[in-house]
């Protein structure tokens, strides 16, 4: 996988919205999709709501998609959001996440970000990964990967190889590599089980 991915997979995102009922959480002043819920009123959501307050106002599979860009790190329980938004989602149904990794900077220059996120830390909700193994009982909802990638900064992310590597060998990628070759995010399709 390399960045023209995450390029191909915004274009899919946008035609995906145009048909299906999607949720926008934490859109801000970006782009937006979808029904919109926002913390501030200032960006004028279509549903007011603090992602850290559950349940959302919506009903039980409302949604075929969830979209949270650059949201995720702001919550207090990323784990608790994802069990939500999995209440939200119908079967087969997917949330898709874009956050910064751990080994950016930008993780934590803003004061605003309460966690800082590993590509591995959404397999607590996976089924089959080490994580879920250890620790799948904080919650009841079920994800399979749809998708995954680790974006490199630059000037590593136009070096097809190391985009590669960092992505087929996640891991070791987190544990040894990360602190020189940095990624600057992670995008992630979770879709739910149910």
């Amino acid at each position: 996988m390399d960045m023209h991915f995450w390029g191909e997979r915004l274009d899919y995102l946008r035609s995906f919205a145009r048909d299906h009922r999607v949720l926008h959480i934490g859109p801000g002043r970006d782009e937006a999709f979808g029904v919109t819920l926002d913390i501030s009123p200032e960006v004028h959501p279509d549903v007011t709501h603090d992602l850290n307050s559950r349940p959302y106002p919506f009903p039980d599979a409302s949604f075929d998609a969830v979209y949270a860009f650059s949201v995720i790190e702001h919550v207090s329980e990323p784990i608790a959001v994802l069990a939500e938004v999995h209440r939200l989602l119908r079967p087969n149904g997917f949330v898709a996440v874009l956050t910064p990794h751990f080994s950016d900077v930008a993780s934590y220059v803003d004061p605003t970000h309460r966690t800082h996120l590993s590509a591995r830390s959404f397999d607590y909700l996976i089924e089959g990964t080490e994580l879920f193994s250890a620790y799948g009982f904080y919650s009841q909802a079920r994800y399979r990967i749809r998708h995954r990638l680790l974006m490199l900064q630059s000037p590593w992310r136009h070096v097809p190889i190391l985009q590669r590597a960092a992505n087929r060998w996640i891991d070791p990628y987190e544990r040894l590599a990360c602190y020189v070759v940095r990624a600057s995010g992670i995008y992630i399709e979770l879709e739910a089980i149910k």
